[in-house]
């Protein structure tokens, strides 16, 4: 799927064995190793900011994006849907302002679909649109400055190659908070293709930055990506990515690529760091990386050494009643160490039985808006991110007010399934292991499904969310949501750590901001995807940004910035 909308259309080779799990036998994993192609620092991005940005030129329309086929499973009972919410909500937003769009100033909406996310730092929220981003307080009045062309680092500090002459959108945006730095990264969608990533040198998302270019092993179509922070004190540490490989030339599917960066030798600022990459098979898709929440990072395994990243995804290519999960063991130390574990869908996570969006077809524009075209739900796929948090090992001996709090490690991940009534809801997943002494090898049994629910409480759609926790283990999911009779708008819905499991287990959605437009084209993009954050400075604040429309006008989109507190969380 070319998330950069339609303007954008476009080492050493290591066999190892590793185990199958569930009594599979022994498959071959290729890993592929690599370094940076070029590397690069940049002036103040607060100066770049001033020099006048590139001329948008007319609209472009989005392409229909690459859907991955899925089988259909028919209708099945969702035994956690949530058909009503409680009456009260514990939470309450805070700031609430416009982002990057139309009513921006000095903005005009060059394209579709703005795959809204964000990063929140110290004092700081920068928010990404596609292929442009701004840089905002955090605090009142919430002052943000121009909009910058998603491509100026690269330009500036690596001119001429293909990171500084594309600016090919698909982008995320990503606060290292053990480092205190910003990570950026977006794609090059034009063949030979890139990895472009850039880190921050201050925790000043204004300031300076190293850039790097790293090749597309394989050189695929390197559709969808996703990248994540995954800090440790050992080999395996690093910036976690994947995508979806369409193969040269977008050729066709030929299953999703994962990789890793040398964090250690990127915030060194080395010249060439590692780049480490595995490609899995076409029964599979749509995966993400877990990504750092909390304070504490992975703990460390019985082994002694940091925790492996784990993955998720590949929805509906094995039933409606399980993800697939998969373990990188990235070694930058001896690359040749490195595996992963899980393909082809090997481990699997049993999830409750759900039915796939659009009438069982996973995907599909289906979501209906008051005077707009249909809206895709991008219901093959898990939505951005698979949020991590370590709530760190309780002591053995300590106050029973600390003692009888559990302690547990946390992964939140959420996607789009269809609802009784027909509409969509959000389904959403809390997934459990214990904190010590860590998780070795990844196994079915590893995780478990804590508790999971399908957001579902009347007969409007929702759809596209994020979620994550905050530091008293409440949760809170935001989301887009529409009807025929309704323009869409943005909402959040959320519990707290006190709330019983089970049904009805979201507390009432409060009203981000109600669109007054609809979307009247666009190949029927809707996102790609929205983002969920929490803050790292009281680790309490919820910050969330997706899209809306102020007019029902091709390319018009608007974006939102949003804050949310809950009343137990100090």
């Amino acid at each position: 799927m070319t998330r950069n909308t339609a303007r954008i259309i476009g080492s050493s080779m290591l066999a190892m064995a590793v185990l199958a799990l569930c009594a599979l036998p022994l498959v071959a994993q290729e890993i592929t190793v690599n370094h940076a192609t070029a590397s690069g620092v940049t002036a103040r991005l607060g100066e770049l900011a001033k020099l006048p940005q590139p001329m948008q030129y007319g609209f472009h329309e989005a392409n229909p994006y690459r859907r991955i086929a899925k089988p259909d499973f028919g209708s099945s009972v969702d035994p956690v849907e949530q058909r009503g919410a409680a009456p009260t909500s514990n939470y309450s937003i805070i700031a609430n302002f416009l982002g990057v769009g139309n009513g921006f100033p000095g903005y005009t909406v060059p394209d579709a679909p703005p795959d809204t996310n964000m990063a929140v730092g110290d004092t700081q929220v920068l928010q990404w649109v596609n292929v442009s981003y701004t840089i905002c307080s955090k605090t009142s009045p919430y002052t943000c400055g121009p909009a910058i062309q998603g491509n100026t680092l690269w330009a500036n500090g690596i001119p001429g190659t293909l990171c500084a002459n594309h600016n090919a959108g698909d982008i995320l945006a990503q606060f290292d908070r053990k480092a205190d730095r910003w990570l950026l990264s977006q794609n090059v969608f034009t063949s030979p293709y890139a990895v472009c990533i850039a880190i921050s040198d201050t925790n000043d998302a204004t300031g300076t930055y190293h850039v790097w270019q790293f090749s597309v092993p394989g050189n695929g179509f390197p559709d969808y990506p996703k990248i994540a922070t995954w800090p440790t004190t050992g080999v395996n540490n690093g910036y976690y990515e994947a995508w979806n490989n369409f193969g040269p030339g977008g050729s066709g599917f030929q299953g999703p690529k994962v990789c890793a960066y040398d964090r250690a030798a990127i915030l060194a600022h080395a010249a060439s760091p590692t780049q480490i990459c595995s490609q899995l098979t076409a029964t599979e898709d749509s995966l993400l990386p877990g990504d750092l929440d909390s304070i504490l990072g992975p703990p460390n395994t019985p082994a002694g050494t940091p925790q492996d990243e784990f993955y998720i995804g590949s929805v509906g290519d094995v039933d409606n009643s399980h993800l697939s999960l998969y373990q990188f063991h990235a070694d930058f130390a001896v690359p040749a160490n490195s595996f992963v574990l899980g393909s082809p869908n090997t481990i699997l996570q049993t999830v409750p039985t759900y039915s796939g969006s659009c009438g069982g077809g996973f995907g599909g524009a289906c979501v209906p808006s008051l005077g707009g075209a249909p809206m895709d739900s991008l219901g093959d796929r898990l939505m951005y991110r698979f949020a991590y948090w370590n709530d760190g090992i309780a002591p053995s001996a300590a106050p029973c007010a600390i003692c009888a709090v559990p302690h547990f490690q946390h992964w939140y991940v959420n996607g789009d399934v269809e609802s009784s009534g027909g509409e969509m809801g959000v389904r959403w997943y809390e997934f459990r292991a214990a904190p010590s002494p860590g998780i070795g090898t990844l196994t079915s049994t590893t995780l478990t499904t804590f508790q999971a629910g399908t957001f579902a409480p009347d007969s409007t759609y929702r759809w596209m969310g994020s979620l994550t926790q905050d530091k008293a283990g409440d949760i809170l999911l935001g989301y887009s949501q529409s009807s025929a009779t309704t323009h869409p708008a943005i909402y959040v819905a959320g519990r707290t750590n006190n709330d019983p499991v089970g049904l009805n287990n979201l507390e009432s959605e409060l009203l981000v901001v109600q669109g007054t437009g609809s979307q009247p084209d666009t190949s029927n993009r809707w996102g790609d995807y929205s983002s969920m954050r929490i803050d790292p400075v009281d680790n309490c604040t919820f910050w969330y940004t997706t899209e809306y429309y102020n007019v029902t006008q091709s390319f018009d989109w608007s974006t939102q910035i949003a804050s949310v507190k809950f009343s137990n969380c100090h």
